[in-house]
């Protein structure tokens, strides 16, 4: 599986690759002089929209792709280019903030997250999900129906895109 390195102007891709499981590590203060420096250190597909990097990157011989368009647009051609399934799943899913691997929390573990979450939705929900570095918690509520339906749209799009 491929890891990426997402500069600045593409924080919302870098959100649904962590999503879909990929390792991205994504910040909005790096130069580009860092950001090649990781890619190549990391072996990390650079994504950008900055033309000017792209032709340096590709220079350093760093493998990289040139991200335009639509945010949509931007995650179906990454979808599409390096064959990523546009499925969210909270057991494969990386943390949305840090990129950290996340700790699948059942009911009876259940207490690890009392106080990191409201109490009505520790009260609602079995399910929790961790990010062992950075102590986000995650749970699919009422935000899952959007990324499902978010999931779908890119499915869609990146039809449209192949053909």
């Amino acid at each position: 599986m491929k890891t990426f390195i997402v500069d600045a102007m593409l924080g919302k891709l870098a959100t649904w690759l962590r999503l879909t499981g990929h390792d991205t590590f994504y910040s909005s203060k790096l130069h580009d002089d860092d950001l090649l420096r990781i890619a190549l250190e990391q072996n990390r597909v650079l994504l950008t929209s900055d033309a000017i990097l792209s032709r340096r990157a590709e220079d350093a011989d760093v493998e990289v792709m040139l991200v335009r368009g639509t945010v949509d647009e931007e995650v179906a051609s990454v979808f599409l280019e390096f064959g990523i399934s546009p499925e969210a799943d909270p057991s494969k899913s990386r943390c949305t903030k840090c990129n950290g691997e996340l700790t699948h929390i059942r009911n009876g573990e259940k207490s690890r997250v009392e106080g990191l979450v409201r109490s009505q939705t520790f009260n609602h929900y079995t399910e929790f999900w961790i990010c062992e570095y950075c102590k986000s918690v995650f749970f699919q509520g009422g935000q899952w129906t959007n990324i499902e339906a978010y999931m779908h749209r890119i499915r869609q799009l990146m039809k449209e895109l192949e053909s």
